[in-house]
């Protein structure tokens, strides 16, 4: 069961010592659930509870499990080995239902199912979910994965999605796993400070994960051009309007935004700079405003740069306009 060169925090799930849920249950044993989840509470306590399991029926042979926890600050990772089971994460409350998670299938397959719709984690596949909403999933025989919590408070998760699914060779996926790979092999020997940077690169690159899977989805960019035109229109005479605070207000990544854009005839800025020029031409038209004043008024550098803006757009500088 040796995984070289795996993504796990851990060198294969047959290595000895450390493992958090070691158990074995026979198939036959009529009490088989029951026994199952006694022993997990004796081994695991609060750390990994027990979710409601279903082990199937067979005459012979033993239903395995082993877990490897590691805590990385509040990020969690568990090394995963288990054997066919199906169960619920409603059992769960309390417990992992304010985080996201995220299981990176090494070998056999991981299915979840939520709200009629059915995600499904195979060999080299990473699942990100939602955890707010129950969840039942199966596990094929022999499964090994990486599981991954982080709190979803800190996580800009995608709008009206509750699953992603990304390859685990894309190039974001393979940096997250080599710095939390990284990360737990120095995680005893950092101080407070280098612990709370190598936590918050480890959030940032998931949301790396999550933009170049999601960005990458036909429906999902021209959503967010529209999403990312509505607020710059509400938001036209804020100075500090940039990539930066409308990627934060849309819970993105500006590489993100800007990759939303690159179908449109204009950029992120580009388009905020045409809003704001079709306000100023509005305003020149109805109001007594000066030339300087509409330049400072819609965050043009000075009036020179407003006036050969202006004249690029319409075809005749702004007194032209307003003499006309």
């Amino acid at each position: 069961m040796r995984d070289e060169g795996g993504p796990a925090p851990w060198p294969s799930d047959d290595a000895s010592g450390g493992f958090t849920i070691d158990l074995a249950v026979p198939y036959a044993d009529s009490g088989r659930d029951h026994v199952l989840r006694e022993r997990w509470r004796r081994q695991a306590g609060e750390l990994v509870p027990p979710p409601p399991l279903t082990l199937p029926r067979r005459s012979e042979g033993a239903y395995r499990v082993r877990i490897r926890l590691r805590n990385l600050g509040d990020l969690r990772l568990e090394d995963q080995y288990s054997d066919a089971v199906a169960g619920s994460t409603g059992g769960l409350h309390g417990h992992h239902e304010d985080r996201i998670m995220a299981h990176l299938t090494v070998r056999g397959e991981w299915r979840f199912t939520s709200a009629g719709r059915t995600s499904a984690a195979g060999a080299g596949l990473l699942c990100v979910r939602r955890n707010d909403e129950p969840w039942d999933f199966t596990v094929a025989r022999g499964t090994r994965a990486v599981a991954l919590g982080l709190p979803a408070r800190d996580i800009r998760f995608p709008a009206r999605r509750n699953v992603v699914t990304a390859e685990h060779r894309a190039p974001a996926v393979r940096l997250l796993f080599a710095h939390l790979r990284a990360w737990a092999d120095v995680a005893d020997g950092l101080g407070p400070a280098a612990s709370g940077a190598a936590r918050d690169a480890a959030v940032e690159l998931f949301h790396g994960v999550l933009s170049d899977r999601v960005v990458d989805d036909p429906p999902f960019s021209p959503a967010l051009v529209r999403a990312a035109t509505e607020y710059v229109e509400r938001r036209l005479t804020d100075p500090d309007l940039d990539p930066g605070a409308i990627a934060a207000a849309l819970h993105v990544s500006v590489r993100t935004l800007h990759r939303a854009f690159a179908q449109e005839a204009t950029s992120v800025m580009g388009h905020v700079r045409e809003r704001r020029l079709d306000r100023a031409r509005a305003e020149l038209l109805s109001t007594s405003l000066t030339v300087s004043e509409l330049a400072a008024r819609w965050h043009f550098t000075d009036s020179s740069h407003f006036i050969r803006t202006f004249r690029t757009r319409y075809g005749a500088t702004p007194n032209a306009v307003r003499r006309a």
